[in-house]
C-alpha cells in the first residue's frame, strides 16, 4: 500500500519543523514549487483529455468507422501509459520520504521495464533510484543513477531542465561523500550559478556548501553565506543546508550563529543524514560533542581530515 502524502504549497518558513517537510513538490522549468490548485488543474485537464478521448472510440465504434477508431484508440492508450507510469513515480516519491526503500525501488524498477520506460520515464526513475542509494548510503550506485539520469534529461524534447539540475546536484554530492573532490568542483563548475526558483535555488545552495565541506574551506565571507541561511530558513524542504551553514559560521569564527544553525538542523534533519550526507552528519556530531565539553570554536575541517584518514 503506497504512503498518502500532500502536495506542498510553497517554500515556508518556520522555526520548526511542519508536516509539510514531508509533502512531495511539484517544482516549474525555473525550479519554483507549484501550488497544489495550479498542480491538480493540469492533472484534471489530462484526465479530461482522456475521458474526451476514450468518448471518440466509443462512437466511433458505433459508427463503424475503423480509422477514427484506431486514432482514438492509440491516444487513449499513450494519455494512460503516462497516467500509470506518472503514478507509479509519485508513489515511488511517497515511498522514499517514509523510507519505505525497498517498495520504492520495486516500483522504479518496473518504470525502467518496456513498454513503459520512454527516455523521460527512465530519467525520472533514475533520478529516484539515485536518492534511493543515497538513502541507503551507497554513494557509488547513488553516483551511477544521476549520472543516468542526466544523460536522459539532457537529451530530452521538451527539455526539463529542473530535473537535469537536481541530477547534477545529485552527482556532485555523490561525489563528496565518496572523497571525489577534484570530480565534484569540475561537475558543479558547469551547473553556471544559481537558479531563480527558490526550490532549486535551495539545493545548489546545498550542493555547493557540502562541496565546499569536502574541501574544508568556504569560498566566501559572512555577506553571501547569510543568504543562504536566510533560504534555508525559509524552506522546509532543504534542512540540511540549515547544518551546513552552521558549518559556514563555524570556518568564519561566529559560532553563537554556528550554535544557532546546529541547534535548528538538530531538529529539522532526519535521521538517515548520516548515510545521505555522511561528511555533514560527521562534523555535526563533532559539533555536538564538542559544545556538551566546551565553549571555544571547534576546528570545523577537521572532520574531513578525520574522513579522509579512515
Amino acid at each position: 500500500m503506497a504512503a498518502t502524502l500532500q502536495l506542498a504549497r510553497k517554500l515556508t518558513s518556520s522555526a520548526e519543523p511542519s508536516a509539510e517537510e514531508r509533502a512531495l513538490v511539484a517544482i516549474d522549468t525555473q525550479g519554483a514549487v507549484i501550488s497544489p490548485l495550479r498542480r491538480y488543474a493540469g492533472r484534471a485537464a489530462v484526465y479530461g483529455a482522456l475521458s474526451i478521448l476514450s468518448g471518440i472510440g466509443v462512437c466511433s465504434l458505433l459508427s463503424g468507422d475503423p480509422l477514427v477508431l484506431a486514432l482514438s484508440l492509440v491516444g487513449t492508450a499513450a494519455w494512460g501509459h503516462g497516467l500509470l507510469v506518472t503514478r507509479w513515480l509519485e508513489q515511488a516519491s511517497q515511498l522514499i520520504h517514509v523510507a519505505r526503500l525497498d517498495e520504492a525501488e520495486a516500483l522504479l524498477l518496473r518504470c525502467l521495464r518496456p513498454p513503459w520506460g520512454s527516455e523521460a520515464v527512465r530519467g525520472h526513475a533514475h533520478l529516484r533510484l539515485s536518492t534511493v542509494a543515497s538513502h541507503r548510503g551507497q554513494h557509488d550506485e547513488a553516483l551511477r543513477q544521476a549520472r543516468l539520469a542526466t544523460g536522459l534529461f539532457a537529451g530530452e524534447y521538451p527539455p526539463q531542465p529542473q530535473f537535469l539540475q537536481l541530477s547534477r546536484y545529485q552527482e556532485v554530492r555523490a561525489l563528496v561523500s565518496l572523497h571525489k573532490q577534484a570530480e565534484a568542483r569540475h561537475a558543479f563548475a558547469d551547473l553556471h550559478g544559481a537558479p531563480s526558483g527558490d526550490y532549486l535555488r535551495a539545493h545548489y545552495y546545498l550542493t555547493e556548501l557540502y562541496l565546499a565541506l569536502g574541501d574544508g574551506q568556504i569560498p566566501f565571507l559572512d555577506g553571501p553565506l547569510w543568504e543562504r541561511a536566510q533560504l534555508a530558513l525559509d524552506t522546509e524542504h532543504a534542512p540540511p543546508l540549515l547544518g551546513l551553514c552552521a558549518w559556514g559560521f563555524d570556518k568564519l569564527g561566529d559560532d553563537e550563529a554556528a550554535q544557532n544553525f546546529h541547534a535548528l538542523c538538530q531538529k529539522r534533519c532526519g535521521e538517515r543524514l548520516a548515510l545521505t550526507l555522511p561528511l555533514l552528519a560527521h562534523y555535526l556530531a563533532r559539533r555536538h560533542h564538542h559544545s556538551a565539553s566546551s565553549h571555544d570554536p571547534i576546528d570545523s575541517s577537521s572532520p574531513i581530515k578525520n574522513e579522509r584518514g579512515r
